[in-house]
C-alpha cells in the first residue's frame, strides 16, 4: 500500500521580516527623492522602485510543504504562492534521530546544515538529523501534523522511532 501525505505551513511574518519591508520602503522613497533631480527619469525610477518593493516584500510570504511518500521525505518553499524551490529531500530510513525540537540542540548539532521549515516559535515543531548527499549532515526543524508523523513513523529505524515515539 502506498502511503502519500502532505502538509502546508505558512510561517509568519517575524521581525526580520519586517526590517526587510521598511528597509525596501525606505531605499525606495530615497531613490525616487534622488531622481527628483533629473525629471526626464521620475516616472520611469518610480514605476521600477514599486515594481521591486512589490516583489521584495511579496517575496517574503513563505509557504512550506511537507509531502511524505512512501518513506521519502520532501520540504518545498513556496514564494509567494507563484514559485516552489525544493528545500531538502531525505529517506526516512537515512534519519538518525529524531524528536521534539528544543533550542539547546542547536549548540550540540553545531556541525550540521540547520534547516528551518516552521512557522516560528508555534511550540510544536519537531526535528530530524540525516545525512543528505549533497548538504552532508542535516538537522531539519520542521512543524507537522500529526498525520505527517504516523506516515514517517513506520519507515524509521527502530531505535529511533523508540526514541521519537516510545512504544506507541
Amino acid at each position: 500500500m502506498d502511503i502519500f501525505v502532505e502538509q502546508i505551513v505558512k510561517k509568519k511574518f517575524g521581525p526580520r521580516d519586517y526590517g526587510i519591508a521598511a528597509a525596501t520602503v525606505v531605499v525606495g522613497l530615497a531613490l525616487i527623492f534622488l531622481s527628483l533631480q533629473i525629471p526626464p527619469i521620475v516616472l520611469l525610477v518610480t514605476v521600477g522602485v514599486c515594481f521591486a518593493a512589490y516583489y521584495i516584500i511579496s517575496s517574503r510570504n513563505l509557504e512550506f510543504e511537507y509531502s511524505v511518500t512512501n518513506g521519502d521525505i520532501t520540504i518545498d518553499k513556496i514564494i509567494n504562492r507563484r514559485r516552489r524551490k525544493r528545500v531538502i529531500s531525505v529517506d526516512a530510513r537515512e534519519i538518525e534521530e529524531m524528536g521534539r525540537f528544543r533550542p539547546d540542540l542547536l549548540r550540540r548539532k553545531a556541525g550540521c546544515t540547520r534547516v528551518f521549515t516552521s512557522r516560528q516559535d508555534s511550540g510544536g515543531e519537531w526535528y530530524f538529523c540525516a545525512h543528505h548527499p549533497q548538504k552532508g549532515n542535516v538537522l531539519v526543524v520542521f512543524d507537522p501534523e500529526e498525520k505527517v508523523l504516523k506516515a514517517i513513523r513506520p519507515f524509521l529505524r527502530g531505535q529511533v522511532a523508540f526514541v521519537a515515539f516510545g512504544r506507541n
